[in-house]
């Protein structure tokens, strides 16, 4: 940013966010006397013909679209530093947020946000809009109790949608919320859309994603080959009647889905559900090892190829973004016992820590360190100085396991390259590595007793200068993930 305003109007006083492609701020408009929220392509970005191209997509799609629970195109502009849009300020927080904070919301409060999504998400699809990242990151919620679907970057209209990629070969789309014809780079409708709702309202029920893996890859084939989770599984008190609707809308045949965003709105509110069964044929939901004869043998074959293409290009996209980090694979390129001992362990949770302060530093972002995308950051207050302002010498964070590990690496990236960082076993304050923050990088760690904690002390800041508050110094984590083993038990199961 060269300045404090967009087109010497939009004063902007807050960074909310900042993604891969832009950042929004908070700002004033005095004209009209209101807040907004300003969304400017990354200055980096600006030469980026095609990046250029999606920003003004979104535009141009979103200004078509008026509904409650669709965050509003107010205005778009260019200045010097570029392409802006100016959105709907959305006073709140975003369900993501909300889960990872309180866990699952009550059975009517979850019903009730995706009944509002969806009769967004219909009012797109009317207008032929495929929005293709529906998750809950991109569910907005007002203090009012008004969801608000947001975030169109990558949607499309419906009759453009083929199986392209994008330009770094990366299918479109959030891991964790992917239809199984969007994983296996198929062709996508509305009921890709209506699949990755149903996803959003299984996590908003139990308080989890359905499915789980070391790293997003497995976790797109599981949305293609295994059948989705009942969720009174996980929460045995959800009724049958919300466990059959997220059950018909993840169906993995799309003719089994609800037919439409409106229908899966109408369910949620009571109309009656029919769930057709787990398809039986074996080669949608699995991978024959050995092709069968005959024309079903070719059915098989074709199905397994576009499976293959479309998760196979998921892979190369996600191994080298993994490499960028350092994060071994377990039985990988080496396929050596070394890289399957340091496998990236999954946190279950993270927690602020400012012991000298008032016990809270940004709580509301600390999810963003842990949640696998590299587009959102946790960051510290604002302070006068790198020393805190003086006022304290460290704050930081805590992530937590599900149970004791032996982590004898971390890989981290920071938006904030710069800063002095320590890490620690939470429960004695071991010290285990020290260093400066850098863009992206991996640290061995000290050799320690098992732990299902560990404490990441950043003790200095820096100057940044993506910062419009008067008190700059600041510092930040991307995403951290420790690699190691989970602790073995005496029975030989591990913990």
């Amino acid at each position: 940013m060269t300045g404090n305003s967009a087109s010497d109007r939009y004063e902007l006083k807050e960074l909310l966010g900042r993604g891969g492609m832009a950042s929004v701020w908070r700002a004033h408009d005095p004209v009209l006397d209101r807040e907004v929220a300003v969304k400017r392509l990354h200055a980096g970005l600006t030469d980026d013909d095609e990046l250029a191209d999606r920003f003004d997509r979104e535009a141009r799609l979103v200004a078509g679209l008026s509904h409650p629970n669709i965050v509003r195109l107010l205005d778009r502009g260019h200045d010097a530093d570029g392409p802006y849009l100016v959105l709907e300020l959305v006073d709140g927080e975003n369900l993501k947020t909300r889960v990872r904070r309180d866990g699952a919301l009550p059975q009517t409060e979850a019903a009730n946000v995706c009944v509002q999504v969806g009769r967004g998400l219909a009012a797109a699809h009317d207008s032929g809009i495929v929005h293709r990242d529906i998750k809950a990151q991109n569910v907005l919620l007002s203090r009012e109790g008004v969801a608000k679907l947001a975030d169109f970057g990558i949607a499309r209209l419906a009759e453009t949608i083929g199986t392209e990629l994008t330009r770094t070969g990366m299918l479109v789309g959030s891991a964790d919320y992917l239809s199984p014809e969007q994983a296996a780079g198929e062709h996508l409708d509305l009921r890709s859309d209506i699949y990755s709702l149903g996803v959003v309202l299984f996590e908003a029920l139990t308080g989890s994603v359905p499915y789980s893996a070391e790293n997003v890859v497995a976790v797109a084939m599981k949305h293609i080959s295994e059948p989705f989770p009942d969720p009174r599984e996980r929460t045995p008190e959800i009724s049958d009647h919300l466990a059959q609707c997220v059950l018909r809308a993840t169906a993995k045949d799309p003719e089994a889905r609800f037919s439409t965003a409106r229908e899966f709105a109408e369910a949620l509110e009571g109309a009656p559900v029919v769930v057709a069964p787990q398809p039986a044929d074996s080669e949608t939901l699995e991978i024959p090892a050995q092709p069968r004869a005959g024309a079903a043998a070719g059915r098989g074959r074709r199905r397994f190829g576009r499976i293959a293409i479309g998760v196979g290009a998921l892979t190369v996209v996600v191994i080298a973004g993994l490499a960028a980090l350092n994060v071994d694979l377990p039985g990988g390129a080496d396929g050596g016992s070394e890289a399957a001992a340091a496998a990236p362990l999954i946190a279950t949770s993270a927690n602020d820590l400012d012991p000298e302060g008032d016990d809270t530093e940004r709580s509301s972002l600390v999810g963003a360190a842990i949640d696998g995308d590299s587009s959102t950051s946790w960051y510290t207050e604002n302070y006068n100085t790198a020393a805190f302002g003086n006022l304290k010498e460290r704050v930081g964070l805590a992530i937590t396991f599900a149970g004791p590990i032996v982590a004898t690496k971390m890989e981290l990236a920071s938006p904030t390259p710069g800063a002095q960082f320590e890490v620690m076993r939470a429960s004695d304050s071991t010290l285990l590595a020290s260093g400066v923050l850098p863009d992206s990088g991996e640290f061995e760690l000290a050799d320690h007793e098992p732990t299902d904690s560990y404490e990441i002390w950043l003790t200095s800041l820096i100057d940044d200068p993506q910062s419009t508050s008067s008190r700059r110094f600041r510092a930040g984590i991307r995403e951290v993930v420790f690699a190691g083993a989970a602790n073995s038990s005496d029975d030989g199961s591990v913990a």
